[in-house]
């Protein structure tokens, strides 16, 4: 039996190139929470402060049942949000003042990349000018960086007395 070698060659060369491509841009992994889901978390829970690292305003994993938790409040119900950005005492005020703002805008990210309405959500930097905590351990400086989280009730009705 007489076969012909060049499609067969092709053939050959076609699936080395898939697998090749296929190693090149393996499919991205999917990050979920190392915590798995936990009870209906209250208002407080939902509320409590978000901590950050020195000079970062990456989200620790742990909140992010929290976060999720709270993204589902918000779409379920007629709420918004408002997200205070702290930082602690270490560094200039300006800079400090950028890395209050970025801390709440992470968050506000992350909750808009839920499905919350970007429009519910308003974030304001405060640096490091709202201590809640002593700067002067690292302990205080700990607490005071930080995203408060506030929910507002959203009135349905309109004031035409204005």
């Amino acid at each position: 039996m007489k076969t012909n070698f060049f499609p067969l060659a092709l053939f050959a060369l076609m699936l080395i190139s898939i697998e090749a491509n296929a190693n090149i841009n393996p499919p991205k992994p999917v990050y979920k929470s190392t915590t798995p889901p936990k009870r209906a978390m209250t208002i407080a829970e939902l509320t409590g402060n978000l901590q950050f690292d020195f000079g970062k305003a990456d989200i620790r994993i742990k909140y992010d049942d929290q976060l999720d938790q709270l993204a589902k409040m918000l779409i379920d119900k007629n709420y918004s949000l408002a997200l205070r950005g702290h930082a602690d005492s270490i560094g200039t005020y300006v800079g400090n003042w950028k890395l209050s703002d970025k801390r709440a805008n992470r968050i506000k990210d992350y909750l808009v990349k839920k499905g919350v309405s970007a429009e519910k959500i308003v974030t304001t930097p405060f640096g490091s000018t709202m201590p809640i905590a002593s700067n002067k351990t690292p302990e205080g400086r700990q607490k005071n960086r930080r995203v408060e989280v506030r929910i507002n009730a959203i009135n349905n009705t309109l004031n035409t007395s204005l």
